[in-house]
């Protein structure tokens, strides 16, 4: 042991001398502070993945930032990462703050950290009562666990030194006042999506390393060996000694940590810096790939400075570097006891690049998104994962309709869009290097929406949990898809857009507010939607409220939140057999969770073209069904609830923009929206569901003046009216039938196809414009719908989204034909449907 250490400190000495340099002796020092309000800004770490909040403790050097949370019961990050109390929350560099971390668990999550009763706080070996903030050579917590149901409990020691790169973890299990020692132990660690996994340095070392977003996480175990478990990426250590320390590192590459291992190992390394560079300047993320003979020691990538730094050993070795753009390039350099090895990768020639300039019709820049397609040979680029903020595999999401991509030399077909208010614009292009391609378009919006806005009520980014998708890429594909009102709804917390907007200066053309998806079990029925909700930031899920096994609770809860402050609560993708007849799913009527439509307003029901296909059997266990057909049997049972579609992106390729609904408003200027008339309109139907279509419904009683919406009542004595519809496509899409639902019946003399009715339908933007008379002799909910037969949105959409049929659905009008109220049918429109009456 006392080797170890001594071997230890001479890898440190060079590199604790440089920082004691350039820094001054206060940068070595080790600080421990709790998050509040107060130093919140000063302490706080920066990444994609941070989930501290008020409360939470930070520990840190002039190297790492380490976040642990506060020990408590109801402590959780987000969705799928729960009970984190006393657990590594967020951990990054000091000075290229990064955090990718999910949680890194020791012993795998078998003890709970509960109580800052049992923590005590440590300087220099000594200990100290807590206090706003302490500094010393070294600090260490020391959290107990509570005692498990076998008696056992554990104590977790986390220490940092001065100039350390590494958070020294180590343990400590008892089973009464006896230690428990077992040479085997576990760790887990959430590391999620991009990141890959490997084992290093003769199984002493761990590594998750997510490579386009430049972070690794190091587990170094000196005195023994660990492999990687099943699950969600354990760590599985067996001891060579009694010790049960390990070190834990975040480095910006998989060569930045395996160099910094070897040095706490006590091997010798030599720093090196690859710097890549072309006509243009420095290069980033250019990816470096480190050889010695045919063996990959390991991968890096550039910062925007062009730069990957890491250590090696003395030895040859080869560096590939591939850029986007450009040829391979291959380095041989050795490694010497030497004080910086440099490799220097410079490009004669500029790669291909395209430039940018998306306008409206105004000729003003405009969001969009710009897809590029390889043609006649020429793959599709693959410029980010679908992950990132922008670009994204082979998208570029604009904010404001310029900018410059990289392409590899070749041709290929580009697509600019707008969502589906706008014709898209399609060129071909070829590039090479030393050029600049130049795209340039100006859109036009084609589709007349005016006193209807799109709005997407259901989408998710990294915060939720289940995704590791950049919440400012959700922005940008939102507003590059045209929606026009979002909603923030991330599961489990609340939380907000309007940071990412007001920095890229969105407010003219997406407006929002704050909400959440409350997610529970049994699934998929207990996920609920609501907003607005009151934002409380950096607190507890936001400030929203928990979870319960009972939908019907889970529900009234966030019905309620806030003071029961009013709001629109949405059921999301639910089991509708399930809510309305068969809570435990055996095909039995039992009366399911029922009390759940008194507090929900909308239900989602997509995907809308579902609609023209009858069912002729119940849902399987553990499917929806025919959720848009359940929602119709509902109506005719009384169940007088709105029907939505939205996405439930969790990724940004395509992931928003392709569900969508147009909502009733008086303004048709997003920086305008009043929340609270779209939570209105919403709640009273002025709502139409659609995959692309524009489509307009209203309804005349016969020698009357006004027009009824979906969503609204009438009166119609002798039930003699006109339906007047109106459907706009712009040219990437198209619709060839109109079908009137009463009751939930697709009713013959009320469909309308261009194959048998040609006349009723064009070419043109419009594609349906039509008076429709309607005769009824008994109260009836009239729903329209149009769909593309045959049709598919196409490539505007994606690989994914555009092989899905354009459709529109309206919600229902609701005919009261003898005036005394109207009255459900009770129908189940021919097909099965559990539902208890009484």
């Amino acid at each position: 042991m006392k080797k170890f250490y001594l071997s230890w400190m001479r890898g440190m000495l060079p590199a604790l001398l440089l920082v004691f340099l350039l820094s001054g002796k206060d940068a070595l020092s080790t600080e421990w502070i709790q998050l509040n309000e107060r130093n919140w800004d000063d302490f706080a770490p920066q990444g994609k993945e941070v989930d501290a909040i008020y409360g939470d403790y930070v520990l840190r050097n002039d190297q790492i930032v380490v976040v642990i949370a506060r020990p408590s019961p109801l402590r959780h990050a987000n969705l799928t990462i729960r009970n984190v109390g006393g657990f590594v929350l967020d951990l990054t560099s000091r000075n290229q703050q990064n955090d990718q971390l999910g949680c890194f668990i020791p012993l795998g999550g078998a003890f709970h950290f509960h109580s800052e009763q049992k923590m005590e706080l440590r300087i220099d070996g000594k200990k100290v009562d807590l206090s706003t903030r302490i500094q010393g050579k070294e600090i260490a917590i020391r959290l107990e666990s509570s005692t498990g149901p076998a008696g056992e409990r554990a104590v977790i020691e986390y220490s940092l030194e001065q100039g350390s790169a590494w958070l020294k973890v180590s343990h400590q299990a008892f089973k009464g006042d006896a230690p428990v020692r077992d040479k085997k132990f576990t760790d887990s660690m959430r590391a999620d999506r991009t990141f890959r996994f490997s084992t290093h340095d003769d199984r002493k070392l761990f590594c998750a390393n997510d490579d386009w977003f430049r972070q690794c996480y190091g587990i170094c175990f000196p005195n023994g060996v660990l492999q990687r478990g099943k699950g969600n990426v354990a760590i599985n250590y067996e001891n060579r000694q009694q010790e049960t320390f390990r070190f834990l590192g975040p480095a910006p590459s998989l060569l930045s940590s395996l160099g910094r291992a070897k040095s706490l190992l006590g091997e010798t390394t030599v720093p090196l810096r690859v710097m890549v560079e072309d006509p243009r300047g420095k290069v980033s993320q250019s990816s470096v790939r480190v050889l010695q003979g045919e063996k990959l020691i390991g991968t890096a990538r550039t910062d925007s400075r062009g730069e990957a730094l890491f250590a090696l050993p003395n030895g040859n070795y080869t560096a590939e570097i591939r850029t986007l753009g450009q040829e391979p390039r291959k380095r041989n350099f050795g490694v010497l006891n030497q004080r910086e090895t440099r490799v220097r990768v410079r490009y004669g020639e500029a790669p291909p690049l395209v430039e940018a300039k998306i306008t409206g019709e105004d000729g003003q820049g405009i969001p969009c998104k710009v897809a590029f397609i390889g043609a006649k040979g020429t793959p599709d680029p693959d410029l980010g994962p679908d992950s990132a903020a922008n670009p994204v595999r082979n998208l570029h999401y604009s904010h404001n309709g310029s900018f410059q991509q990289v392409l590899p030399e070749g041709e290929y077909e580009v697509i600019v869009s707008r969502g589906p208010e706008y014709d898209a614009e399609y060129f071909s292009i070829k590039t090479s290097r030393n050029s600049v391609a130049k795209v340039t378009a100006r859109l036009k919006r084609v589709v007349e929406t005016r006193g209807w806005v799109s709005a997407e009520y259901h989408s998710h980014s990294t915060p939720s949990g289940d995704n590791t998708s950049d919440q400012r890429g959700r922005v940008l594909n939102l507003v590059g898809e045209h929606i026009e009102f979002a909603p923030c709804t991330e599961h489990q917390r609340v939380d907000s857009y309007r940071p990412h907007i007001e920095s890229l200066q969105l407010q003219k053309w997406l407006a929002t507010c704050s909400g959440m998806e409350l997610t529970g079990s049994p699934l998929p029925l207990n996920h609920q939607n609501a907003f607005p909700l009151i934002h409380r930031p950096r607190t507890q899920d936001g400030g929203g409220p928990r979870i319960d096994p009972d939908p019907s609770v889970q529900i009234e809860r966030l019905a309620y939140w806030d003071n029961k402050g009013e709001k629109l609560v949405q059921s999301n993708h639910p089991n509708l057999i399930q809510m309305a007849g068969d809570a435990d799913l055996d095909a039995r009527v039992d009366g399911g969770f029922k009390k759940m439509f008194d507090f929900m307003d909308v239900v989602e029901v997509h995907p809308p073209d579902r609609i023209f296909q009858k069912p002729d059997a119940l849902p399987a266990k553990g499917s929806r069904g025919n959720v848009i057909f359940n929602w119709m049997q509902l109506l005719n049972q009384g169940h007088r609830v709105i029907g939505v579609v939205n996405t439930d992106a969790h990724y940004n390729h395509h992931g928003s923009g392709w569900l969508r609904n147009y909502v009733k408003s008086g303004t048709d200027e997003p920086a305008s929206i009043d929340t609270m008339e779209m939570v209105r309109h919403s709640k009273r139907g002025h709502l139409i569901m659609t995959s692309g279509p524009f489509m307009e419904v209203s309804l005349m009683p016969a020698g009357g003046t006004r027009a009824y919406l979906p969503g609204d009542e009438l009166k119609l004595p002798g039930g003699k009216a006109e339906l007047w519809v109106r459907v706009q496509c712009p040219n990437w899409l198209d619709v060839n039938r109109v079908q009137v639902f009463v009751n939930g019946h697709a009713l013959k003399n009320l469909n309308f196809t261009r194959r048998t009715d040609p006349s009723l339908f064009s070419n043109g933007v419009v594609k349906y414009e039509q008076t429709i008379p309607i005769a009824l002799t008994e109260d009836a909910h009239l729903i329209v719908a149009t769909i593309g037969e045959g049709l598919k949105l196409g490539r505007v959409m994606g690989p994914v989204a555009g092989n899905r049929i354009p459709c529109a659905v309206s919600n229902p009008l609701f005919v009261d034909v003898d005036g005394e109220g109207f009255q459900p049918s009770g129908d189940r429109i021919d097909s099965p449907f559990l539902y208890r009456t009484e």
